[in-house]
C-alpha cells in the first residue's frame, strides 16, 4: 500500500466515523450498531482518538499509559474490523463520503 493509499484510507475512515457520530438515518444507525458490536471498548477509544480527535499515536499512548506499539496494534485491529463493517452495508456511505 502506497503512502497515498494510506492517506486516502485514513480520510475515508475518518469521514465514515464522523458520519456514525452524526446519525442521518437507518444506514448510519445500522453501521453504528455494527461498530459497537465489532470493536472492543479499547479499540473504539483509540480509533476515536486517532481518527476523530486526530491525535498522534505517541500522544494517545501517553494519555492512556501504554506503549506506542500497543496503540498501533489496537488501531490496526480496529481498522481491520471497520473495513469488515464497510463491506456489510457501508458501501453507500463510503461512496457518499468520497463524493463530498
Amino acid at each position: 500500500m502506497t503512502a497515498a493509499d494510506r492517506e486516502m484510507e485514513y480520510q475515508v475512515l475518518r469521514k465514515f466515523l464522523k458520519s456514525i457520530d452524526e446519525p442521518r438515518g437507518r444506514l448510519s444507525r445500522s453501521l453504528s450498531e455494527a461498530i459497537q458490536s465489532e470493536l472492543t471498548e479499547r479499540q473504539r477509544q483509540m480509533v476515536h482518538m486517532y481518527y476523530i480527535k486526530q491525535m498522534r499515536m505517541k500522544d494517545i499512548a501517553d494519555d492512556l499509559g501504554v506503549s506506542v506499539s500497543t496503540v498501533s496494534r489496537t488501531i490496526r485491529r480496529g481498522r481491520t474490523r471497520l473495513k469488515r463493517c464497510l463491506k456489510y452495508g457501508g458501501q453507500a456511505l463510503l461512496n457518499a463520503a468520497l463524493e463530498e
